[in-house]
């Protein structure tokens, strides 16, 4: 019987050696967003490429993705930020609701996507400014698709925003002709707008492409160039530079995957592989960056 027992210790006790931690990487919207699925495609081939960590996919939608952030920071050792540009917007127009951004630290960066504004009932720029009221879905207030229609609104008063919890629910309310127009990603629209079923009347970000035309290609304030979108990875600060480091490494030896581009491309995100040494300086500049531009919205 005691020999039974030293066996059951000593497997046990290897067992304990060799189990993986679960790190989770918590996105900040809707899990069904086709940015959210840039996370949920990386965890797959972070979990065929090693063997020290599980990495699970989940996400938390809600307050402009507050409620993902809260969650990430009530597990500060095992969970990673999937949030948007929105990050660093947030705090600034809800600095009491919101949180610190100097909590956190840049852990990777997927890409940069344009925003894509979408109608159903309104297919022009002409038909926005004939109609008495239109209304704009958006994922949420003090986020990058509101400092978008906020631009807009400037030179269409008649734009009513809309908020939502994400993206595609914006969306879903677009195509059900509930609002006008909305703010999102290409890829929740390419197959609807390929079919006629809803129009593209822009994107932001400098190039056009093939059926979406850049804002500032149809004349509108070069201000919309620089609005892109930087999908991007955080964690808490009381990561150890050595973990944090070790997670990038895993990170990079993925990145040209062909499954992980292939997540990028129906929204046109462009690829950013900068150096461990250079994400800090990408964290701060967005965040002086997203800070001057959201400085001007006042919440009523």
């Amino acid at each position: 019987m005691k020999k039974i027992l030293i066996s059951l210790l000593l497997a046990w006790t290897a067992n304990l050696a060799t189990a993986k931690e679960t790190i989770t990487i918590m996105y900040a919207y809707s899990p069904s967003d086709t940015t959210g699925n840039y996370s949920r495609v990386i965890a797959n081939e972070l979990n065929s490429s090693q063997d020290k960590y599980t990495f699970v996919f989940d996400a938390k939608p809600g307050a402009g993705g507050t409620l993902a952030v809260n969650d990430v920071l009530s597990k500060p050792n095992n969970t990673i930020l999937h949030h948007s540009t929105a990050f660093f917007v947030r705090p600034v127009i809800f600095p009491k609701e919101s949180w610190d951004i100097g909590a956190f630290k840049e852990q990777y960066l997927y890409c940069s996507a344009p925003m894509v504004i979408a109608g159903g009932t309104v297919k022009t720029w002409k038909d926005v400014a004939n109609k008495k009221n239109v209304t704009i879905g958006i994922s949420g207030l003090g986020v990058t698709t509101h400092l978008v229609a906020v631009q807009l609104q400037k030179k269409y008063p008649n734009l009513i925003i809309v908020p939502f919890k994400s993206t595609t629910d914006a969306m879903a309310s677009m195509f059900a002709r509930q609002t006008d127009l909305a703010i999102g990603f290409p890829g929740e629209v390419s197959q609807w707008a390929a079919g006629g079923k809803v129009a593209v009347l822009g994107i932001t970000g400098p190039t056009s492409r093939q059926g979406f035309p850049s804002l500032s290609s149809q004349g509108f304030d070069r201000i919309y160039d620089d609005m892109v979108v930087g999908q991007h990875l955080a964690v808490p600060k009381s990561w150890s530079d050595e973990k944090t480091k070790e997670i990038y490494d895993m990170l990079n030896r993925v990145a040209n995957r062909p499954a992980i581009l292939d997540s990028y491309k129906d929204d046109f995100c462009a690829p950013k592989r900068l150096p461990y040494t250079g994400l800090n300086g990408w964290y701060d500049s967005q965040t002086e960056y997203w800070r001057k531009l959201s400085s001007e919205i006042k919440i009523n």
